[in-house]
């Protein structure tokens, strides 16, 4: 018995020290998109009628813009996935706020969706 609680007491502490702590710079308030500036369908992709959904993983800098933004799921096209990466860096955020009101760097996962309207 003694064996299993400590097994159990190891794995489990990790995670109960990570709950109880809490401070000033505990992110409150995660980032959000503030604006985006109208996102041109690329030309090649509209003429090879490509569509998909890019997801990247983005850089929200404290003081609101996009910082590094990384592919994390390709579209399928080449064409889409690099517009999205450069349209996403012209964006404006709304970076995380902490406990204390301060304005902290964070990651957010943003899907780019493109469709050919009909």
């Amino acid at each position: 018995m003694k064996k299993i609680f400590r097994v159990f007491f190891l794995l489990f502490l990790p995670f109960a020290l990570t709950a109880c702590v809490t401070g000033p710079d505990e992110i409150v308030r995660p980032a959000s998109q503030a604006e985006s500036p109208g996102l041109a369908y690329p030309a090649r992709a509209r003429r090879l009628m490509e569509e998909g959904v890019v997801r990247l993983r983005v850089e929200v800098l404290a003081s609101g813009n996009a910082g590094k933004v990384r592919l994390r799921q390709s579209s399928g096209s080449a064409t889409l996935d690099a517009a999205a990466v450069e349209d996403v860096k012209k964006f404006k955020f709304n970076p995380a706020r902490t406990k204390s009101g301060r304005t902290v760097s964070s990651w957010v996962d943003l899907p780019v969706k493109y469709v050919l309207a009909d």
